[in-house]
Protein backbone atom coordinates (compact mmCIF):
# COMPACT_ATOMS: atom_id res chain seq x y z
CA UNK A 1 0.00 0.00 0.00
CA UNK A 2 1.02 3.52 -0.80
CA UNK A 3 1.85 5.84 2.14
CA UNK A 4 -0.92 8.33 2.87
CA UNK A 5 1.33 11.32 2.11
CA UNK A 6 2.16 9.98 -1.35
CA UNK A 7 -1.49 9.27 -2.09
CA UNK A 8 -2.44 12.78 -1.00
CA UNK A 9 0.30 14.28 -3.18
CA UNK A 10 -1.15 12.51 -6.23
CA UNK A 11 -4.62 13.92 -5.64
CA UNK A 12 -5.44 17.28 -7.19
CA UNK A 13 -5.09 19.92 -4.51
CA UNK A 14 -7.72 22.67 -4.26
CA UNK A 15 -6.62 26.08 -5.42
CA UNK A 16 -6.02 28.54 -2.62
CA UNK A 17 -8.92 30.94 -2.23
CA UNK A 18 -8.27 34.62 -2.91
CA UNK A 19 -10.21 37.41 -1.26
CA UNK A 20 -8.64 40.69 -2.31
CA UNK A 21 -10.41 42.79 0.31
CA UNK A 22 -10.05 40.36 3.23
CA UNK A 23 -7.97 42.88 5.21
CA UNK A 24 -9.52 46.12 3.97
CA UNK A 25 -11.59 47.97 6.50
CA UNK A 26 -11.55 48.78 10.17
CA UNK A 27 -10.16 45.57 11.63
CA UNK A 28 -8.16 44.73 14.72
CA UNK A 29 -4.57 44.85 13.60
CA UNK A 30 -0.97 44.96 14.71
CA UNK A 31 1.85 46.28 12.61
CA UNK A 32 2.01 49.08 10.08
CA UNK A 33 -0.91 49.54 7.67
CA UNK A 34 1.56 49.73 4.77
CA UNK A 35 3.49 46.55 5.68
CA UNK A 36 4.73 44.47 2.78
CA UNK A 37 2.97 41.40 4.21
CA UNK A 38 -0.51 41.30 5.66
CA UNK A 39 -1.60 38.15 7.45
CA UNK A 40 -5.34 37.99 8.03
CA UNK A 41 -6.49 35.31 10.45
CA UNK A 42 -10.04 34.11 11.01
CA UNK A 43 -9.89 32.89 14.56
CA UNK A 44 -11.81 31.53 17.54
CA UNK A 45 -10.67 32.28 21.10
CA UNK A 46 -11.50 28.74 22.24
CA UNK A 47 -9.62 27.00 19.41
CA UNK A 48 -6.33 25.49 20.65
CA UNK A 49 -4.73 25.75 17.19
CA UNK A 50 -5.67 29.42 17.07
CA UNK A 51 -4.00 29.93 20.45
CA UNK A 52 -0.77 28.39 19.18
CA UNK A 53 -0.91 30.45 15.99
CA UNK A 54 -1.52 33.65 17.98
CA UNK A 55 1.35 32.87 20.34
CA UNK A 56 3.71 32.26 17.42
CA UNK A 57 2.65 35.50 15.73
CA UNK A 58 2.97 37.66 18.84
CA UNK A 59 6.19 36.18 20.20
CA UNK A 60 8.12 35.20 17.08
CA UNK A 61 6.86 36.48 13.73
CA UNK A 62 5.91 40.08 14.53
CA UNK A 63 8.99 40.85 16.65
CA UNK A 64 11.30 39.39 13.98
CA UNK A 65 9.55 41.06 11.04
CA UNK A 66 11.14 44.47 11.43
CA UNK A 67 7.79 46.15 10.82
CA UNK A 68 7.23 44.34 7.53
CA UNK A 69 4.23 42.30 8.72
CA UNK A 70 0.74 43.41 9.62
CA UNK A 71 -1.55 40.99 11.46
CA UNK A 72 -5.30 41.41 11.01
CA UNK A 73 -7.71 39.53 13.30
CA UNK A 74 -11.21 38.52 12.15
CA UNK A 75 -13.76 36.72 14.32
CA UNK A 76 -14.96 33.23 13.49
CA UNK A 77 -16.27 31.76 16.76
CA UNK A 78 -17.26 28.18 16.04
CA UNK A 79 -20.58 26.88 17.35
CA UNK A 80 -18.88 23.81 18.84
CA UNK A 81 -17.01 26.06 21.30
CA UNK A 82 -19.44 27.10 24.06
CA UNK A 83 -17.71 30.31 25.24
CA UNK A 84 -16.10 31.42 21.97
CA UNK A 85 -18.96 33.71 20.94
CA UNK A 86 -19.17 35.45 24.33
CA UNK A 87 -15.42 36.09 24.30
CA UNK A 88 -15.54 37.43 20.73
CA UNK A 89 -18.33 39.83 21.64
CA UNK A 90 -16.44 41.00 24.74
CA UNK A 91 -13.29 41.59 22.69
CA UNK A 92 -15.39 43.54 20.18
CA UNK A 93 -16.67 45.72 23.04
CA UNK A 94 -13.10 46.42 24.10
CA UNK A 95 -12.15 47.27 20.51
CA UNK A 96 -14.89 49.90 20.41
CA UNK A 97 -12.79 51.84 22.89
CA UNK A 98 -9.30 51.16 21.54
CA UNK A 99 -7.46 48.65 19.34
CA UNK A 100 -4.94 48.00 22.14
CA UNK A 101 -7.74 46.97 24.51
CA UNK A 102 -8.85 44.34 21.99
CA UNK A 103 -5.32 42.88 21.90
CA UNK A 104 -5.26 42.68 25.68
CA UNK A 105 -8.40 40.53 25.56
CA UNK A 106 -7.01 38.58 22.60
CA UNK A 107 -3.99 37.56 24.61
CA UNK A 108 -6.03 36.97 27.77
CA UNK A 109 -8.54 34.63 26.13
CA UNK A 110 -5.84 32.61 24.41
CA UNK A 111 -3.59 32.49 27.48
CA UNK A 112 -6.46 31.48 29.79
CA UNK A 113 -8.13 29.10 27.35
CA UNK A 114 -7.83 26.07 29.62
CA UNK A 115 -9.17 27.88 32.68
CA UNK A 116 -12.19 29.48 31.02
CA UNK A 117 -15.59 27.79 31.00
CA UNK A 118 -19.02 28.88 29.79
CA UNK A 119 -19.93 29.57 33.43
CA UNK A 120 -16.76 31.56 34.23
CA UNK A 121 -16.03 33.48 31.05
CA UNK A 122 -18.16 36.53 31.89
CA UNK A 123 -16.70 37.05 35.37
CA UNK A 124 -13.15 36.41 34.20
CA UNK A 125 -13.72 38.86 31.35
CA UNK A 126 -14.86 41.51 33.82
CA UNK A 127 -11.92 40.74 36.12
CA UNK A 128 -9.50 41.13 33.22
CA UNK A 129 -11.16 44.38 32.16
CA UNK A 130 -10.51 45.86 35.61
CA UNK A 131 -6.79 45.37 35.06
CA UNK A 132 -6.67 47.33 31.80
CA UNK A 133 -5.50 50.89 32.45
CA UNK A 134 -7.61 53.43 30.58
CA UNK A 135 -10.49 51.10 29.70
CA UNK A 136 -13.77 52.83 30.59
CA UNK A 137 -15.27 50.15 32.83
CA UNK A 138 -18.82 51.52 32.79
CA UNK A 139 -18.82 51.81 29.00
CA UNK A 140 -17.39 48.30 28.64
CA UNK A 141 -19.95 46.78 31.02
CA UNK A 142 -22.77 48.63 29.26
CA UNK A 143 -21.55 47.29 25.91
CA UNK A 144 -21.56 43.74 27.30
CA UNK A 145 -25.02 44.13 28.84
CA UNK A 146 -26.47 45.56 25.63
CA UNK A 147 -24.65 43.01 23.41
CA UNK A 148 -22.78 45.85 21.72
CA UNK A 149 -20.23 43.51 20.16
CA UNK A 150 -22.79 41.13 18.71
CA UNK A 151 -23.36 42.95 15.39
CA UNK A 152 -19.64 42.99 14.56
CA UNK A 153 -19.25 39.29 15.34
CA UNK A 154 -22.32 38.48 13.25
CA UNK A 155 -20.93 40.47 10.30
CA UNK A 156 -17.67 38.57 10.56
CA UNK A 157 -19.50 35.22 10.69
CA UNK A 158 -21.60 36.22 7.65
CA UNK A 159 -18.45 37.22 5.74
CA UNK A 160 -16.85 33.89 6.63
CA UNK A 161 -19.92 31.93 5.59
CA UNK A 162 -20.27 33.85 2.32
CA UNK A 163 -16.64 33.11 1.51
CA UNK A 164 -16.63 29.46 2.58
CA UNK A 165 -14.45 29.97 5.64
CA UNK A 166 -15.47 27.24 8.06
CA UNK A 167 -12.41 26.37 10.13
CA UNK A 168 -10.00 28.15 12.42
CA UNK A 169 -7.40 29.35 12.08
CA UNK A 170 -7.91 30.25 8.42
CA UNK A 171 -5.09 32.51 7.27
CA UNK A 172 -4.71 34.75 4.25
CA UNK A 173 -1.33 36.07 3.12
CA UNK A 174 -1.84 39.31 1.18
CA UNK A 175 -5.35 38.18 0.30
CA UNK A 176 -4.51 34.60 -0.70
CA UNK A 177 -5.42 31.73 1.59
CA UNK A 178 -2.44 29.86 2.89
CA UNK A 179 -2.11 26.59 4.76
CA UNK A 180 -1.31 26.85 8.45
CA UNK A 181 0.79 24.25 10.15
CA UNK A 182 0.37 24.49 13.90
CA UNK A 183 3.68 24.77 15.75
Amino acid sequence: PEPAAAAKARQPQPQPREIADVAKGDFHSLGPANAAVTLTVFSDFQCPYCARFADMMRKQVLPASGGNVRLVFRYLPLSMHPWARASAEAAACAYQQKNEYFWSFHDFFFDQQRELTPASVRQQTLDHAHGIAGLDQAKFQKCLAQEGGKALVERELAFGNTNGIEATPTVFLNGKQTEVVAP
